[in-house]
């Protein structure tokens, strides 16, 4: 779908919205007024507008540090009743960089990155049509930046498998006594709605996951199959997800491993993942340190050990500063310029 298309879309979705009757409130955000973090409602109408902005500053050992505004992402969303609500995410990524020697590159690198409604039938079954973050792992579910706990991503998290699907969701939770039991199941065979969101793209693409959430403890397990749009290989992966607190104590992770198979070709394995430990000083100041490594398709290997700070004045802004050693490549991302300081500040709104 064209972005001219797509932006028809939001605009008939805000015209529908700006005309129809007051709805519920979502109970996930104040009924009045406004929150940082919670977005600014618009009226009585059951609409709000959010959104968030992001900073960053990446110097290699072995370049110039440039300093980047690296995301302006904008959200309306709301209910439309007791049952239905909806989504739309907006944003302009890298469009402004200035490096230590003052050259300065400005860029359009405007995407759809969500459009999605949801139908909350049940606790149980719920369904979710349009555009939408993979439900895989437990970094890929958490979008905004400010939201996040390092500057840098993890391999695993991203280059994968889409981070965005366009099709049809079925999610859910049976909740028992001991343990409470999510569910996804997700499907696209279409085209995507604006391609250009993400590092690897599709048009075919059937998965689910499952997680086990007890106690201190959550561990999830996905499924995916998928058809990658630009070199039409099949790739076929599970893996797992994990994460766990014990006090000022937290440990996350996730690992998938695959088989990438071109037609007519000899399959090909590829495997990602990382661990992760958190540790708060205070209620807003933590330690963080992560590992990963990850083997590409293309026989290409790629290894990270990141250790940082992170500080939270608010709940919705975050300020980072973090040393990566990195060597390797994977996929299309070049890791060969070695260790990096990086900092990053955002503010979700």
């Amino acid at each position: 779908m064209s972005r001219t298309r797509a932006a028809s879309i939001v605009l008939a979705l805000l015209g529908l919205l700006s005309a129809r009757p007051a709805a519920a409130q979502s109970p996930a955000v104040p009924a009045e007024g406004y929150t940082l973090g919670a977005g600014l409602p618009l009226g009585d109408s059951g609409v709000r507008l959010g959104g968030y902005i992001t900073v960053d500053f990446d110097k290699p050992s072995d370049d110039r540090g440039t300093l980047t505004f690296d995301d302006a992402s904008l959200f309306v969303f709301g209910d439309l009743g007791s049952r239905v609500r909806f989504f739309m995410e907006a944003e302009v990524t890298e469009f402004w960089q200035i490096d230590s020697a003052g050259q300065v590159e400005a860029k359009n690198n405007g995407d759809l990155e969500r459009l999605y409604i949801d139908y909350l039938h049940t606790d149980t079954l719920k369904v979710r049509a349009g555009k939408f973050l993979t439900p895989v792992g437990t970094w890929n579910e958490i979008h905004p930046d400010p939201l996040t706990w390092t500057v840098s991503r993890p391999v695993a998290s991203f280059a994968t498998y889409p981070t965005f699907t366009t099709g049809l969701q079925a999610f859910g939770t049976w909740a028992g006594d001991q343990r409470d039991i999510d569910y996804n199941i997700f499907v696209q065979h279409n085209p995507s709605i604006d391609r250009s969101t993400g590092d690897r793209h599709t048009e075919q693409m059937v998965g689910g996951r499952v997680r086990v959430r007890q106690g201190a403890w959550e561990v999830g397990v996905p499924a995916v199959r998928y058809v990658e749009y630009e070199t039409g290989e099949v790739v076929m992966f599970s893996g797992a997800d994990l994460l766990t607190r014990a006090g000022r104590l937290e440990v996350r992770g996730e690992a998938t491993a695959g088989r990438v198979r071109a037609t007519g070709g000899k399959a090909r394995a590829e495997y990602a993942g990382y661990l992760q430990g958190l540790v708060a000083l205070t209620d807003r100041l933590f330690v963080v340190a992560r590992q990963e490594r990850a083997h590409s398709r293309d026989n290409l290997t790629y290894t990270a050990t990141s250790a940082g700070l992170l500080f939270r004045p608010l709940p919705a802004m975050s300020l980072k500063l973090e040393f990566q050693a990195q060597s390797g490549r994977f996929f299309a991302i070049d890791h060969t310029k070695g260790n990096q300081l990086l900092a990053g500040f955002g503010v979700l709104f």
